[in-house]
């Protein structure tokens, strides 16, 4: 029986991103100081924060994720993907790139909601073109998987709940994997021959299709394809537990496609979602459907005020300086002018208190500015960090929460440490206090509410 609670959900969702942000933070300390006691807590302080978020966050999406009522109760003009498997499949379809141990060790500094997509997630994102992806659910389920919107059905009604699925569905899944009923739905699927419909997921191992090949290969009029042997390039850009995929002609001539990456390591934690897509392209050509679909989830205001936030904390430290220096470069110029006697509309050049000449007006702006390209520098560097949180960039956002808590930090531990020196200018300090109490914690938490959350998700 399936207990959700939603509040439950949320609750778990925004606790999960707190300590994956501080577990990340910890985890970045930790490998930028020297190996030390202190360094070493950091450490482990960081992977058990990171562990705990992505079950935080894995656990109360789960809360979230819709229940359906019935198969046979969808609306009549919506488009559906059927997913049938085994349930004992649900475990390797609920692994996420999050845990794996070298991707924790060297990626999970930033992680993003890519990391925390399962692999039947990442499946029903490759075929969303098709429609909503349903399936059947364990009875035994205390919670839903994620993935699949899935209706929990009875011994004596779920055969009818399948069928009423299976005769509507735009795209059919179907695992090959063990289970007594697996055969009666191949059977079902064979026998409406329609198998440019049909796609045989084939995941875990070779001796698991091999074992599904020998019971229900038969059952297929052109039978299964071998096994090809596993190669080092396979090996290196296979799927976390996706492995191939399966489509048939008109004649149901097999064709096998691996689901294999372009790089190693890099894209691991949307491999299935990206390899699904090219491997089926000819399905997807021949439904007259697009690869991908296209996010329309408009941008939240959070992310709006986030950005001149997080610019303003990071370029008025640096502005004021410049601007300071114009402005007593102008002051001293005048002082200079008023003493010497020489004000007046006529005199444009002075001579300034240290002897070098000076030009009064914009062009003595703009000569400052010119000669200041570190600091255009680091605008441009500022602008392309906004431009991507504007855009909904998970790595940037991810960063821009991290620096939210922990730059803040570090930079009042600076200013009290340094007090006496920042005493003789309350408007410095003033505009320093600020920027802690306000800019980068603010950008933190908004970046960190629910709706930015499944707005960046959306996107990805």
């Amino acid at each position: 029986m399936i207990e959700q609670s939603p509040l439950r959900g949320r609750r778990l969702g925004a606790l999960g991103w707190i300590a994956l942000t501080l577990g990340s933070g910890c985890l970045g300390i930790r490998f930028g100081n020297a190996t030390d006691w202190g360094g070493w807590g950091l450490l482990a302080a960081g992977v058990a924060l990171v562990v705990a978020g992505v079950w935080g966050v894995l656990r109360g999406r789960r809360h979230l994720t819709p229940v359906l009522t019935s198969l046979q109760g969808l609306p009549a003009d919506e488009r559906i993907v059927l997913f049938l498997r085994a349930f004992s499949d649900d475990t390797g379809f609920s692994r996420v790139a999050a845990l794996r141990w070298f991707l924790l060790l060297f990626t999970s500094l930033l992680p993003t909601p890519a990391h925390l997509r399962t692999e039947e997630d990442q499946v029903g994102r490759a075929v969303a073109p098709f429609g909503r992806m349903v399936a059947l659910g364990r009875p035994s389920d205390r919670l839903p998987r994620l993935g699949a919107e899935r209706s929990y059905a009875s011994d004596e009604t779920w055969r009818a709940e399948v069928l009423a699925a299976l005769d509507r569905a735009a795209l059919v899944l179907l695992v090959a994997g063990a289970g007594r009923s697996l055969a009666w739905e191949v059977d079902q699927v064979v026998g409406r021959d329609d198998p440019t419909r049909l796609v045989l997921v084939v995941s875990r191992d070779r001796n698991q299709y091999a074992r599904f090949r020998q019971a229900l290969g038969g059952r297929f009029p052109n039978g299964l394809p071998d096994h090809p042997p596993a190669r080092m390039r396979h090996r290196l850009l296979r799927g976390r537990y996706v492995r191939a995929a399966i489509w048939f002609d008109g004649d149901w001539t097999p064709h096998w496609e691996m689901l294999d990456g372009r790089f190693p390591l890099i894209g691991l934690a949307r491999r299935t979602q990206r390899a699904l897509p090219r491997a089926l392209r000819t399905v997807y050509r021949r439904a007259g459907v697009p690869t991908r679909v296209t996010p329309t989830t408009p941008r939240p205001w959070a992310v709006k005020l986030s950005v001149p936030l997080i610019a303003a904390f990071w370029l008025i430290p640096v502005a004021l300086p410049v601007l300071a220096a114009i402005l007593a470069k102008a002051v001293g110029a005048a002082l200079t002018d008023a003493l010497d006697g020489t004000s007046g509309a006529s005199a444009d050049a002075v001579t300034d208190a240290s002897g070098d000449s000076f030009t009064l007006g914009h062009d003595n702006a703009f000569d400052l500015l010119s000669t200041a390209w570190p600091m255009w520098l680091w605008v441009a560097v500022v602008a392309a960090f906004g431009y991507r949180v504007w855009r909904g960039g998970p790595y940037v956002i991810m960063m821009a929460r991290i620096q939210g808590v922990f730059v803040p930090v570090y930079l009042l531990a600076f200013v009290v440490s340094t007090l006496p020196a920042y005493a003789r200018s309350a408007f410095i300090a003033l505009i320093l206090l600020v920027l802690v109490v306000l800019s980068m914690p603010v950008a933190a938490m908004l970046l960190i509410r629910r709706d930015v959350r499944d707005w960046v998700d959306s996107r990805l």
